[in-house]
């Protein structure tokens, strides 16, 4: 199974026909055991990056408008079985995202 993984860049509407796609950063090709659970994944996927990251895929056909956050093992198969479906011989196409820390919630205020 390969991933076409893309990272540290943005996404923008291509002049002329309005498609998103990916520009600046890296863009790889992650190839790994069919069987790889999500944990062993995004292992490797921090491993690529140089730090952990959030892991985001587009179904085969759709643009990367509809990138839908992979977060378990059951959520990798569904995206695996989609692309063995649609296009066997296809790439997952991947988009990373660093992990960033979540802001705090305000304090309460008192009644």
């Amino acid at each position: 199974l390969k991933f076409l993984c893309s990272f540290g860049g943005i996404i923008v509407p291509r002049s002329g026909d309005g498609n998103l796609r990916h520009i600046g950063g890296d863009t790889r090709v992650l190839s790994v055991d069919l069987s790889i659970t999500y944990s062993d994944l995004m292992v490797k996927f921090g491993e690529l990056c140089g730090s952990p990251m959030i892991l985001k895929c587009k179904f085969p056909g759709d643009d990367l408008d509809a990138l839908v956050t992979i977060k378990s093992d059951e959520e990798l198969r569904s995206i695996i079985e989609e692309y063995e479906i649609a296009a066997p011989d296809a790439k997952v196409r991947a988009v990373l995202f660093p992990i960033t820390a979540g802001k705090k919630p305000p304090p309460s205020q008192p009644s």
